[in-house]
């Protein structure tokens, strides 16, 4: 198994209610993983992204958004921050 290398950050993500009562945790953030230029491409071979994106599609995202683009390790889903 391969890893992205990237450099993780806790936010609020939506898939908490369901996924701290599988763990007994009330923790409202999870784990997400930054993604860049550089390590889009084992987002989209790794299919963790919950998201039917393209690269080319996540790259052009990455172009566009102001701040950083994180994917949820849990559900995958991808959100922008501030950075």
């Amino acid at each position: 198994m391969s890893h992205s290398g990237a450099r993780q950050w806790r936010v609020d993500c939506e898939c908490v209610p369901e996924v701290a009562e599988q763990r007994d945790s009330q923790k409202w953030q999870r784990m997400h993983s930054q993604v860049s230029k550089r390590n889009a491409t084992y987002f989209i071979s790794e299919d963790r992204l919950a998201e039917d994106i393209s690269e080319s599609e996540l790259r052009e995202r990455l172009e566009r958004i102001d701040g950083a683009l994180v994917a949820c390790n849990v559900c995958g889903s991808l959100k922008r921050v501030d950075t």
